[in-house]
């Protein structure tokens, strides 16, 4: 799925470290301000890795 649609009611606005699900088995870790920073984090992350942005699986914040 996408990052907005696993996203909704998770990421808040302040600031955050999500973790990020995806492949069926990867994971990795950013933090955003945002919803618009976080997803220009995975777009960005996705280029570079030659993945798909639709391959999330959950997103969840850290607790910090």
């Amino acid at each position: 799925m996408t990052l907005g649609k696993a996203a909704t009611r998770k990421v808040r606005t302040g600031g955050g470290t999500y973790n990020i699900g995806f492949n069926d088995g990867d994971e990795t870790q950013f933090y955003a301000y945002d919803l618009a920073e976080l997803l220009e984090c995975w777009v960005g992350f996705c280029a570079e890795n030659g993945f798909q942005t639709n391959s999330v699986d959950y997103v969840e914040r850290v607790c910090e």
